[in-house]
């Protein structure tokens, strides 16, 4: 089973900044108010992992001039990441 290790977003829907690094061997709650920002995390989520079709219709935070970013690290050593103006995956040129 692969597992989040780490996981950072900034300027994505509710969400300013926030960084979750889940325990090993636990249970990671995400909790809080209405409006602040839970719906957000899992949306990230999903976008990171599930690409475009899971983009978020209003991604970037309405009162931020700083795109999305999206920083993603799986137990497996993969890392994911979005960021810039239209959040896509960079591509490595020297990946085949």
């Amino acid at each position: 089973m692969v597992k989040i290790n780490q996981l950072e977003i900034e300027n994505v829907k509710r969400i300013k900044a926030v960084k979750i690094e889940p325990a090993q061997n636990g249970l990671t709650v995400i909790g809080g108010r209405n409006g602040q920002g839970k719906t957000s995390v899992l949306d990230s989520i999903a976008w990171a992992l599930g690409g475009e079709k899971y983009r978020p219709s209003q991604a970037k935070r309405s009162d931020s001039v700083i795109p999305p970013m999206l920083h993603v690290e799986l137990s497996n050593g993969l890392i994911v990441e979005r960021k810039g103006k239209n959040s896509d995956l960079p591509h490595d040129r020297n990946t085949v």
